[in-house]
């Protein structure tokens, strides 16, 4: 090979690399464009069938009976999340006085994405013990309030909350101080993983006579509505048979 050959295949070689990785990245960047901002539910890899049985234990909005529910899977901190919560707080003040339909919240702390996720978590599961299973639903509405989209939630604010809430900051403050739910946290995140939580939220629509649909991503309003009206149109004509 002659010294201008090897000339050109140096430089081609020099050129290939760094086209090999743009080229890499816009495939990378459309994936998570796509992941991201698709609009509908997307099925995902997943075994439904392993999701802890709902108890007493679980924070639910409408009837324990109900024969639709829908189990979350939630990052407090998520800006997807905090969508998803404002999404389902909606469709429950609509739908839950039917009875028909439930909203099982629990936790899936990304804490390679929010450092303080897992915190959140407990610090929710200790104002709900010490001041009922309805001021778990308003601490995280505060706490999102607080910190919308993108912004995270800095826990050394977490005693103005508590204190709006009507708990004692110093009940509240042992409760974290002993990390009395730590492992009730640990237990919702790794059934979470176990059904095929790969992002939060994760949901799983379970509706009476049908096998259960998994549910990835903040799903808007509307395609949410859709989904429930369907599945009680589901429900209306099993019953009626």
């Amino acid at each position: 090979m002659n010294d201008e050959q090897t000339l050109v295949r140096n430089q081609r070689e020099m050129w290939f690399l760094p086209v090999a990785i743009i080229g890499a990245g816009l495939i990378l960047a459309l994936a998570i464009f796509v992941i991201r901002n698709h609009p509908d539910p997307r099925a995902v890899a997943g075994d439904a069938t392993l999701m802890r049985p709902i108890s007493e234990v679980d924070h639910i909005i409408g009837s324990p009976s109900a024969p639709i529910m829908l189990v979350e899977y939630s990052d407090i901190d998520s800006s997807y999340s905090k969508s998803f919560q404002q999404t389902m707080e909606q469709i429950m003040t609509e739908y839950a006085p039917g009875g028909k339909v439930a909203w099982v919240y629990r936790h899936l702390p990304l804490i390679d994405q929010h450092v303080n996720a897992a915190t959140h978590a407990e610090a929710a599961e200790c104002i709900a013990s010490l001041g009922g299973s309805n001021i778990f639903w308003r601490f995280i509405s505060a706490l999102n309030a607080q910190s919308p989209g993108d912004q995270q939630f800095d826990p050394a604010n977490y005693d103005s909350v508590v204190s709006s809430l009507g708990v004692l900051p110093q009940s509240f403050e042992a409760c974290m101080t002993a990390h009395t739910y730590q492992e009730r946290v640990a237990s919702d995140f790794n059934n979470g993983l176990a059904v095929g939580a790969g992002g939060s939220p994760f949901s799983i629509l379970i509706v009476k006579g049908q096998p259960p649909v998994t549910i990835d991503g903040a799903i808007p309003y509307d395609s949410m509505k859709k989904i429930f009206d369907n599945a009680i149109t589901k429900v209306a004509a099993a019953t009626s048979t």
